[in-house]
């Protein structure tokens, strides 16, 4: 089960590294589990650098499950479709919700992630 924690965003960080083409867009993104689990990642030229710094407001937010989260990860569910049934409602800019689609659409991006 996948939890929101440093690391959580350092496997992000890594796991980005592998992504062949990136989604050329920048963002802070925060991904939560329900009210008390949250990371803040910076996503620049498609990549997750790292946290976003506290006073930072996230571009958008992008509520999940833990069974989501997990599904998304082994790539057994699609993060893009999930947001295109309506099953993930993030919360901000569509343009900053981009970059974060195409990693988790990523096949290597996820294979890092997961392992």
């Amino acid at each position: 089960m996948a939890t929101l924690d440093e690391a959580f965003v350092a496997a992000l960080t890594e796991a980005s590294g592998a992504v062949e083409r990136p989604m050329p867009r920048s963002a802070a993104v925060e991904v939560t589990i329900g009210k008390t689990e949250r990371a803040v990642v910076d996503v620049v030229d498609g990549r997750v650098v790292g946290s976003v710094d506290d006073d930072r407001q996230p571009d958008v937010s992008i509520p999940v499950t833990a069974a989501q989260l997990d599904d998304f990860v082994a790539g057994s569910d699609s993060m893009t479709q999930a947001y295109m049934r309506g099953d993930l409602k993030p919360v901000g800019s569509t343009g900053a919700l981009l970059p974060m689609l195409a990693l988790f659409d990523d096949e290597g991006f996820r294979a890092n992630l997961s392992a």
